[in-house]
């Protein structure tokens, strides 16, 4: 989700989760939905109050037993020279990533296809030989970090032929550490606790922290070309990636870590974004940094969107060293100030007239701005951010919005399953455009949501916000809820009429399929209108080089199937 801001609980913890990996055991993946078993992240009342405003009464949908699924017998497989399961639950757990479609099938117990072994490689060697093994046998593979995609990258694929899911979970750990250098050699199955553990023991942190990374991998960032919420100051993950080994059917790349190199195309920008296509990331080399002494995010609030915009812009082009910034439009503050003042019992008056008095009425924007380091850098760039701020009309609203964000922005997945208990269906996208087309663009994809199920008499609302914000453009992200049907197939058809809404506006308004997601599946018959023909064709020839029998990932990226309603 990572919609609601400053909506959430107070830190029960007592310290700050952005830096603190202290992340023990959770227990068992939850299967047909997102996180571990045991925890959640139920909706507010203010919250349910605000959604039945604005899209009417709900109904719980029905529910199945995804234990008692009907699987296929696996299909007969060749040795596959690794560790191998063909147990009825891990299958499950490997058929479909984290989609709104996923959600809804794996709840109710229509999963479709699944894969007939999962494979768990733990060396090169054995990748290689797997790889190899699939090859000979004409079975389809399908590389598995943490199974966090949510455009159908890591779903099992149509066809009649055998599926084996080479899931990295032992290709995992950090490997060696140049602390002189600021580098670090991973396992490409390590999810983003675990480094961060492995790196806080010895001073330094990776500063990614996509929103899916407790559970997503170091492997499935660089595929998807991953940005955490940080990356105004540290980059996204084509900054931190200096260098990697993809291993593919017909070879591998080893491609070293050099601070620079002019020796030609840089290839690993060929692999950044391949989502498993080209070959299976075994292991990177990251570029790491000191932990920061302190971590300190803080909130103001601007009377307008463009208001708001202007600021966001003149901070990063004005250099302001800020780590993170994130500015909601309207309707997102809508929803987060309405559930933090809900929490203010009889003071919230008070709060809307001091609001109102210092000019934000109803039309607020939100905006969260943090700095990390040292305790006279962060006082310092607060100070600078702070007076640039005020000079474009923001109050400012302390640290406690950002307090309450940082406690609870690994929770906010969890919120989709639990507004789908209730009928309330919620997906995100994103999308990315210079400065000077992100609020026709904002103006467009918001229309094209809100509008979507016009036909059907349904109504949609639409949050959005500014996240990762570069000197020539931002993100936009959005949020959207609609009713969800009883009937899944109901419920993933009307998810895809918005999609197909929502993709065709990015497209014609300049912007970006995807700016932190990746292609996928889903994307993938749009990507010919960002990268043209010539492009795609590149793409294949590198594809046919590397993987000639096609049995990599052969759905995504490069399928122009529509594949939205599978």
């Amino acid at each position: 989700m990572g919609c609601l801001l400053s909506a959430g609980s107070p830190c029960k913890l007592g310290h700050c989760p952005l830096r603190d990996v202290r992340v023990a055991d959770r227990g068992q993946r939850r299967l047909g939905g997102w996180g571990f078993e045991g925890e959640g992240f139920p909706p507010s009342a203010a919250l349910l109050a605000w959604l039945d405003a604005h899209l009417g009464a709900t109904a719980p949908p029905p529910a199945g037993d995804l234990t008692q699924a009907p699987l296929e017998a696996p299909r007969p497989l060749p040795p596959l020279a690794a560790a191998v399961s063909t147990t009825s639950r891990d299958r499950l757990v490997h058929a479909r990533g984290q989609g709104f479609p996923d959600l809804v099938r794996m709840r109710v117990g229509t999963v479709g296809r699944v894969p007939d072994a999962i494979v768990y490689p733990a060396s090169d060697t054995e990748t290689e030989a797997v790889l190899h093994a699939c090859v000979r046998a004409g079975a389809l593979v399908v590389p598995w970090g943490g199974g966090t995609s949510v455009t159908g990258g890591v779903n099992v694929p149509p066809g009649d032929g055998p599926v084996v899911s080479l899931d990295l979970t032992r290709l995992a750990g950090l490997v060696a550490l140049d602390a002189t250098s600021g580098l670090a050699a991973v396992g490409a199955g390590t999810l983003g606790p675990a480094l961060e553990r492995a790196l806080a023991a010895r001073g330094f942190t990776l500063g990614h922290f996509p929103q899916s990374w407790e559970l997503s991998s170091v492997g499935g960032w660089i595929v998807t070309r991953s940005s955490g919420q940080e990356s105004l100051g540290y980059g996204s993950i084509d900054d931190l990636v200096a260098g990697l080994t993809l291993i593919a059917p017909a070879g591998r790349l080893d491609l070293p870590a050099c601070p620079a190199s002019a020796a030609g195309p840089d290839l690993r920008e060929l692999v950044l974004g391949s989502e498993g296509r080209l070959g299976v990331v075994t292991r990177a080399t990251l570029r790491v940094r000191p932990r920061p002494e302190r971590v300190v995010v803080t909130g103001v609030v601007f009377p307008t969107w463009e208001a708001g915009l202007e600021a966001a812009r003149a901070l990063v082009q004005g250099e302001v060293r800020l780590t993170l910034l994130r500015l909601s439009d309207e309707p997102e503050t809508q929803v987060a100030m309405t559930l933090g003042l809900s929490r203010l019992g009889a003071l919230a008056p008070l709060a809307h007239r001091w609001l109102a008095f210092r000019g934000v009425r109803d039309r607020g924007c939100l905006m969260l701005v943090g700095a990390a380091g040292s305790e006279p850098h962060v006082r310092r760039t607060l100070a600078g951010a702070r007076a640039l701020l005020r000079r474009h009309r923001a109050v400012n609203l302390g640290t406690g919005p950002g307090r309450t964000w940082l406690a609870d922005r690994f929770r906010h997945p969890y919120l989709r399953d639990a507004l789908l208990d209730r009928g309330i269906a919620t997906d995100t996208l994103e999308t990315a455009a210079p400065w000077s087309g992100v609020p026709a663009l904002a103006r467009a994809v918001r229309a094209a949501l809100a509008g979507a199920l016009q036909r059907e008499r349904e109504r949609v609302a639409v949050l959005c916000h500014v996240s990762h914000p570069y000197l020539d453009g931002a993100s936009l992200y959005f949020t959207f809820f609609f009713r969800c049907p009883a009937d899944p197939d109901a419920a993933v058809a009307r998810w895809a009429t918005i999609k197909r809404a929502a993709t065709t506006a990015i497209v014609a308004g300049g912007g970006t399929l995807s700016h932190h997601h990746g292609v996928g599946a889903w994307h993938a018959p749009w990507l010919v209108r960002e990268i043209g023909q010539t492009g795609v064709d590149l793409l294949r020839a590198a594809a046919a080089r590397l993987d000639p029998t096609g049995i990599l990932n052969p759905h995504v990226l490069l399928d122009p199937t529509d594949r939205l309603e599978s």
